[in-house]
C-alpha cells in the first residue's frame, strides 16, 4: 500500500510541476526594413536571440513625443559609436502605421531597429506590464539589457547622452 501511495503521489508532483511548467513567453518583432528579431523573456530580462552578447537598450517611443523625437540625434551617435557592443531596438508606441513609420525613420534619419508598434501592441502591452505601467506608457521608455540579458534599468522619460554612454559602459561590464 505504501508503494503505491507512493507512486501515486510521484505522478501527481509530476503531472504539477509539468502544468506550471510555462514555456517563456517569446515575440517575433519585425522592423520596418523587415528584418526578424526575436525576444523571449527570462527570469531575469529580456533575450534578444539575434544580438546574443550585446547590450540592448530597448525604447518605446512615440511619432508625436517631443521628447522621443530629441532622443533621436543621441541614439542615432550611440550606434555610431558603439556598432560592436550594443543594439538599439525602438518600438513606435503610438500605434503609427508602418509606411507613415518608414517616412517618418527616414526624415530623422534612424540607424537603429525600429518597430511599427501597431504591428506588434502584444508586444508594447506586454513590456507595460512587465515594467509596471498598468495605465498608459510615459513615452520615451527605456529599458537597458546588459550583454548578458538582464534588465539592468528601466527609465521613463527623456536621458542625456552622457547618462546614457555611462548605462552603456554598465550593461557591457
Amino acid at each position: 500500500m505504501k508503494k503505491i501511495l507512493s507512486i501515486i503521489t510521484l505522478i501527481l508532483i509530476t503531472l504539477t510541476v509539468t502544468i506550471n511548467a510555462q514555456e517563456p513567453i517569446s515575440f517575433t518583432l519585425t522592423t520596418i526594413n523587415d528584418k526578424n528579431i526575436t525576444v523571449s523573456e527570462t527570469k531575469e530580462g529580456l533575450d534578444f536571440h539575434e544580438f546574443k552578447g550585446k547590450a540592448v537598450i530597448l525604447t518605446l517611443f512615440g511619432h508625436r513625443c517631443p521628447p522621443c523625437k530629441k532622443e533621436i540625434p543621441e541614439l542615432i551617435e550611440l550606434t555610431n559609436e558603439h556598432k560592436n557592443d550594443l543594439e538599439i531596438v525602438a518600438v513606435e508606441a503610438q500605434l503609427y502605421p508602418k509606411d507613415s513609420l518608414k517616412e517618418f525613420v527616414a526624415e530623422h534619419k534612424m540607424n537603429y531597429n525600429v518597430v511599427a508598434g501597431y504591428d506588434h501592441n502584444d508586444f508594447i502591452a506586454y513590456i507595460a506590464n512587465r515594467a509596471g505601467y498598468s495605465k498608459g506608457i510615459p513615452l520615451p521608455l527605456l529599458i537597458a539589457i546588459n550583454k548578458d540579458g538582464e534588465v539592468e534599468s528601466v527609465q521613463a522619460g527623456l536621458i542625456g547622452k552622457s547618462e546614457l554612454e555611462q548605462l552603456i559602459k554598465d550593461l557591457n561590464e
